[in-house]
C-alpha cells in the first residue's frame, strides 16, 4: 500500500500540470498581500478606501480557495460579469498607487472597464461571413 507510486493514484496531477502543485501558492501569499493593502490604503486614503480595499482584494483572495477549473468554467460562462470586476480593481489600484482625486480614478476605472467589456463583447460576438 505504501509503494504505490505517486503517479498511478487518481488523485495525482497528470504529467506536465506543474502548476497545480502550486495551487496552494496563491491562498498563502493572498490573504497577507490583501491585508497589506488595506493597510496602506487606511494610510493613504481613509477608512471607506480601505473599506473598498477590503472588500476588493479580499474578494479576489477568497476567489483562491475556489477550484482553478470551477473558475475558469465560470469565466467562460459569464464573460461580462467576470470582466465587471476589473472596475474595483483598476479603481482601487489606482488609488493605492496613484495622487490622483478619487473622482478622477473613478472615472478611468469606469472608462477602462467599459472598454474591456467592449472588447469581451467585440471577441465572443457571432462572426457572420459575406460571401
Amino acid at each position: 500500500m505504501f509503494s504505490e507510486r505517486v503517479a498511478d493514484r487518481e488523485d495525482a496531477a497528470p504529467r506536465g500540470a506543474a502548476g497545480r502543485s502550486l495551487r496552494w501558492l496563491p491562498r498563502v501569499i493572498l490573504p497577507p498581500v490583501a491585508v497589506l493593502i488595506t493597510i496602506g490604503m487606511y494610510d493613504r486614503r481613509g477608512v471607506v478606501m480601505a473599506i473598498v480595499a477590503a472588500i476588493t482584494y479580499g474578494t479576489l483572495a477568497a476567489l483562491s480557495w475556489l477550484p482553478a477549473e470551477r473558475l475558469t468554467r465560470w469565466s467562460r460562462e459569464h464573460p461580462m460579469i467576470d470582466g465587471l470586476f476589473f472596475a474595483p480593481l483598476l479603481f482601487a489600484g489606482l488609488a493605492y498607487l496613484t495622487s490622483l482625486s478619487l473622482l478622477i480614478c473613478l472615472v478611468i476605472a469606469a472608462i477602462g472597464t467599459v472598454l474591456l467589456l467592449g472588447v469581451i463583447w467585440w471577441r465572443r460576438r457571432p462572426v457572420t461571413r459575406s460571401e
